[in-house]
Formats: C-alpha cells, structure tokens, sequence
C-alpha cells in the first residue's frame, strides 16, 4: 500500500516538505528504524515534535513516505533537466549524464538511502518499501516506452510490458554498478573515472537499442 502523509502534510510549503524529509532520512540512515527517533527529526527539522505526529500517523509511515519522496525527488529532478515528455527510455540515460552524476555528487546521502532501502538493510521494512519503489519506477519506465513508440525509436511489434521486462532486465545490474562506482569514487570522481562510468551507461544503452530499437 502507497504510504501517504495527512493532508497537513501536503498543506505544508515545499521548502518546509523537504525541510523535514532531509531530517527524516538522515537520522533512518545514521540509526536505523528502531532506534532512530521522532523527537530527533523534529529539532533536526526546526519544528515541534508533535507537529510529526499532526503530518504522519506513526514512524512506520514516515519511513515509507521518506523512501517515495527520495525517490520522487531524484525523478522531479531529472524531469526537469529534459522533461519526461520529452524522453523516450534512450534519452532518459543519455540526456545530460554529466548533470546526472552531479546530481548523485549533490546528494551523497540519498543515494546511500536508496540503495540501503534495495539491497535489503531496513529488513521486512525494506521489502515493502521496495514494492513501492518498483510501483513507481515501472510507471515512470512504462511511459517512456510510449513515448519511444509515439516518437519511433521503439519497436511496436512488442507490448509494453513485454518491452519493460527487457528493459529491467538490462538496466538494473547496470544502474547498481554505475552507482557503486560513483559512491567508491566519494561521489566526486575524475574525469577519467566519470568517463569510465559513461561509457558503462553507453554499453547499457547500446544493448537496450539492440532490443528495442525499430528495426
């Protein structure tokens, strides 16, 4: 089930959103769930512990919205780079990558978040997190398969799920990898070692091209 704030919650400005969201995932990551505390995300937060409890109905939920906003953030970011409209599952990769691996350099803690959340770290917790993640991410990925059938660079001989169970398959081993690479590189990598992580994001492409690809 997709977690969702109370409507105080979304009444909130984005900038106080965000606010209390950094907070929040920053003491799951450094604690864990059990022993991270309300009270500590609420100072960290600059607002009144009880004002958590008027936003969220228990920690449990917190965590999970925390976990989807992470990941929104990443998406809402990326959109506006080169907008999803704009994108077919090509473009989504190689349109500003540089900017891309900036992005991950910018927010060190939550890519270290998300992939604690997918390799498994939260325990049960991490297990429904994850469905949600997958939830999200297929949407997204599913509407840049339409958009490549509505541009022409993706084959329409094969449905959308057909299609996306390919694409997952290539691009999941490969985005962990280039991830890996970029936290052993402190996020902050050379140009060498940012081009060692393109041209992994170029082969990627290139076998997603070799299957999707209108012939």
């Amino acid at each position: 089930m997709k977690a969702l704030p109370k409507r105080t919650f979304n009444r909130l400005d984005d900038e106080k959103k965000e606010r209390i969201m950094r907070a929040t995932i920053e003491e799951f990551q450094s604690c864990g769930f059990e022993r991270a505390k309300i009270g500590n995300i609420a100072q960290n937060a600059g607002v009144a512990k009880g004002s958590i409890y008027q936003y969220f109905d228990d920690k449990k939920e917190l965590f999970l919205y925390s976990v989807t906003w992470s990941l929104e953030y990443f998406m809402k970011v990326i959109d506006r780079q080169t907008p999803l409209k704009d994108m077919d599952v090509y473009d989504y990769f190689l349109s500003g990558s540089r900017e891309r691996f900036e992005l991950i350099k910018r927010e060190p803690l939550l890519v270290s978040f998300s992939m604690d959340i997918f390799t498994g770290k939260f325990g049960n917790l991490a297990q429904e997190a994850n469905k949600e993640l997958y939830r999200i991410g297929e949407e997204y990925e599913l509407r840049l398969i339409e958009n490549g059938k509505i541009k022409g660079t993706i084959r329409n001989d094969i449905d959308n799920k057909t299609l996306l169970l390919f694409f997952q398959g290539v691009t999941e081993k490969f985005s962990v990898e280039i991830i890996a690479k970029a936290k052993s590189f402190n996020y902050d990598p050379t140009d060498e070692q940012y081009c060692e992580m393109e041209n992994l994001l170029k082969s990627m492409v290139t076998l997603l091209k070799q299957g999707m690809e209108v012939i």
